[in-house]
């Protein structure tokens, strides 16, 4: 897994892009780092996570955090999910896409934010997803 600044940048990047804001310019205005850091909060709750996450729980989880706290002055949702599926590039996870997808996702995206379902439930659909798309490719991968 890249190291925890490495994932903050790639989070910054990918909200820049959605927002039409510089990355730097949202260095700026968002802590990343040390106690003021909200957007280190995941990563501390990973650690002591008992037994440790798998890669997929955490880009999950991540996408989860990302959607429910907000962080973002907009776009959290979606840059929730387009995290999630960095983080999950990133750890050679697959993601299925399927024809419904649009509806899909968003649908629970917005139960996320909505509480209508908890970061746990959420958690188990992704990883349920991600199992599907392996069988698809022929097996898990490792």
């Amino acid at each position: 897994m890249p190291s925890q600044l490495a994932l903050l940048g790639e989070l910054l990047l990918i909200a820049g892009e959605k927002l039409d804001i510089p990355a730097e310019r949202l260095l700026r205005t968002i802590p990343i780092l040390g106690g003021d850091s909200a957007l280190a909060a995941p990563f501390i709750a990973f650690e002591e996570a008992d037994p440790p996450l798998s890669a997929v729980e955490q880009a999950a989880m991540f996408g989860a955090w990302i959607a429910c706290t907000q962080p973002f002055p907009r776009y959290n949702r979606e840059i929730g999910y387009l995290f999630m599926l960095a983080m999950l590039k990133e750890a050679e996870r697959p993601w299925p896409h399927f024809a419904d997808d649009a509806y899909a996702v968003e649908a629970r995206f917005e139960e996320l934010e909505t509480r209508m379902i908890t970061a746990v439930e959420f958690v188990d659909w992704v990883c349920l997803r991600v199992r599907v798309a392996e069988e698809m490719e022929g097996g898990p991968t490792a």
